[in-house]
Formats: structure tokens, C-alpha cells, sequence
């Protein structure tokens, strides 16, 4: 756990403005090293608390069965005494480190370590707050990712030729990433999936 609790315990003291950071981060570029944040993790970690729904999955915990409610109730890192507010400012700068490395082209993709298809919305989200452009952010969860993995000539952007892998969203994560959520079709390998009757048969509630 020290992965988390030495961030925790350290992040908001970090100067990135300091030759050293400056310097590491060159260092992810040039080596062409791709950084996976999984940011929702961390944030889950450092601000939830136990009895409260953790702050990922507010927006959707009350469409979920109870039993997977309950599970959202556990809490994050047992926060040592005296040590709230520390922790808590740890997720801020998290964010600006992981917009540096983008500012810097440092290539960046999506991952989880989360309940599917709850927990890459968040991560979006919270890149969108980082201060990187929804645009982007968009391009990152799609196109980057494909790139990265050498799948661009079949994923990644809806154009002929490519693999009918794409979702319908009801609004603009243009403009607000939280849309992103407001999934109403899926289509995969070119089969259409109705996302109301997908939530439904696993006992989701629609987005109201």
C-alpha cells in the first residue's frame, strides 16, 4: 500500500515547479514511457470515508443494486490521526501532476482498476478537471489509446474501414465530460446494444 500512502502522505508537497520534477518528467517524454493514471483509484483512496459513498461513484450509486452500494461504503486508506486534510489535498495534486505530463506530451490513456463501465467515466471526468481540454480527453479514451497499442487501423475514429465499435451519447461531453455517462446505444463489432435494456437486465436504474 505504500504506492498510495506515500503519495498521499507526500503529493501536496510537491514542488513541480523544482528542477527535479521538471527534469522527471522530460525524462517520461523522451523515453516515450505512456503513463496510465488511474486517477479514480487515487481519488478513492485518499477521499473516501468509511459509511460514505466514495466521491467516483456519487453520481451514479443510486442507480446500482444495493449490494453494490453497500460495497461503495467501505472507505479509502485508514487515514492516520491529525492527517484528513493532508490526504484530501493529495487528489489536487495529483491532477496538476497529471496535467503537467500532458502539457509536456507526455502520452497518457485511460485505465480504471474500477467497476467497468462506471469507473472509466470517472477517470475522464477527472482529466477534464485536471485542466486538460474534453477534446482531448475524448481523443486520449479513443484514438491515443489506439495508437499506443497499434490498433489505429481498425479503432479509434468512425471512418470506413475501421471496426463499428462506437456509443451514442444523449449530450456533449463537448462541453460538459459528464455526459459521457449518458450512454443510450452501444454498438460493438456492428451488433446495436439498447443501454436501457443492458442496465436493466443487471438491475441499473436509467439516468433520470
Amino acid at each position: 500500500m505504500l504506492r498510495f500512502t506515500a503519495v498521499a502522505e507526500r503529493a501536496s508537497t510537491l514542488d513541480l515547479s523544482s528542477q527535479r520534477v521538471r527534469e522527471f518528467v522530460k525524462l517520461l517524454k523522451d523515453s516515450g514511457v505512456v503513463v496510465d493514471p488511474t486517477v479514480n483509484i487515487f481519488e478513492n483512496f485518499f477521499v473516501a470515508r468509511a459509511g460514505q459513498v466514495a466521491p467516483g461513484y456519487v453520481a451514479v450509486a443510486e442507480r446500482l443494486p444495493a449490494a453494490v452500494r453497500r460495497g461503495l461504503l467501505a472507505g479509502g486508506l485508514q487515514v492516520p490521526e491529525g492527517k484528513d486534510s493532508v490526504y484530501r489535498a493529495a487528489l489536487p495534486a495529483v491532477l496538476r501532476m497529471i496535467k503537467m505530463m500532458y502539457d509536456a506530451g507526455v502520452p497518457i490513456v485511460a485505465g480504471t482498476d474500477g467497476p467497468a463501465g462506471i469507473a472509466l467515466h470517472r477517470e475522464l471526468e477527472l482529466y477534464s478537471m485536471a485542466g486538460i481540454p474534453n477534446a482531448e480527453v475524448l481523443r486520449i479514451a479513443t484514438l491515443g489509446a489506439a495508437r499506443i497499442m497499434k490498433m489505429d487501423d481498425s479503432v479509434g475514429v468512425i471512418a470506413k474501414g475501421k471496426l463499428a465499435d462506437l456509443i451514442i451519447v444523449d449530450g456533449d461531453p463537448l462541453k460538459n465530460m459528464s455526459d459521457i455517462r449518458r450512454v443510450s446505444l452501444t454498438m460493438k463489432d456492428g451488433v446495436i446494444y439498447d443501454a436501457a435494456k443492458v442496465n436493466a437486465a443487471m438491475g441499473v436504474k436509467p439516468i433520470r
